[in-house]
């Protein structure tokens, strides 16, 4: 009786390797099938420090509109350089526009693709003509905060493409559902009245505009009151 019975499990067990082996099979083929660069990557990817020099051209910012990348033209080519927004207030005062730069960046993939600005991590950067530095692995984020309460009023400009308005000095950015829902009626407004939260200077970070964030929670256009959800 053992002895049919050891020979039952290991029928078994020869059964479970075989299927094991041919779905190990099945997918390595199926890898093989696809385009190299959107093969499974097997094991951990590590990243790769590099040195670039060259001349600052321009800034880029998020989706948020936050400052968060650099452009460098090194030789005949463009490279972006990302960093954590709450860094561009430091970054911006040591990287001017149009000067030379040496940077280290961790580089995380090859260099080519259609998001290539996103794989090279900005870690130190040099001003090489006054000799100013800023070493971003030194610096903390912020404790996340809500930030000054505010209300401002006035005649707004909007931005349409950004869901974004500029009110008393300040950019507003709403939800792009809420701004389909208020432009319309903000373009034919007297005065908008918006209460909500201005971001600390101190954080360390900057929008596009150059101009304070606000994050509203309310916005009043003439005499009715939207929520900002």
């Amino acid at each position: 009786m053992r002895i049919k019975l050891s020979k039952s499990i290991g029928v078994v067990l020869l059964l479970v390797i075989l299927a094991a082996g041919l779905l190990l099979y099945g997918l390595q083929k199926n890898d093989k099938n696809l385009p190299a660069d959107l093969r499974p990557k097997h094991g951990p990817i590590e990243n790769k420090q590099v040195k670039i020099t060259g001349t600052v051209v321009k800034y880029g910012s998020n989706h948020e509109g936050d400052i968060d990348k650099i452009l460098i033209a090194s030789g005949e080519k463009e490279v972006w350089l990302h960093f954590p927004p709450h860094m561009a207030r430091l970054v911006k005062s040591v990287a001017v526009i149009n000067e030379p730069v040496d940077a280290l960046a961790d580089q995380k993939g090859p260099p080519h693709g259609p998001h290539q600005e996103n794989l090279f991590e900005l870690k130190s950067i040099v001003n090489s003509k006054v000799e100013t530095k800023v070493d971003l692995t030194q610096i903390h984020a912020p404790i996340p905060r809500e930030g000054f309460k505010i209300e401002i009023q006035g005649i707004p400009s909007l931005n349409t493409n950004e869901n974004t308005l500029i009110l008393a000095g300040r950019v507003v950015k709403l939800p792009p559902h809420m701004a389909h829902q208020l432009f319309p009626l903000i373009n034919q407004a007297k005065t908008i009245m918006v209460k909500g939260y201005m971001r600390d200077s101190t954080d360390g970070f900057l929008s596009d505009s150059g101009l304070p964030v606000v994050r509203p929670v309310s916005i009043k256009i003439d005499s009715v009151i939207y929520r900002i959800r």
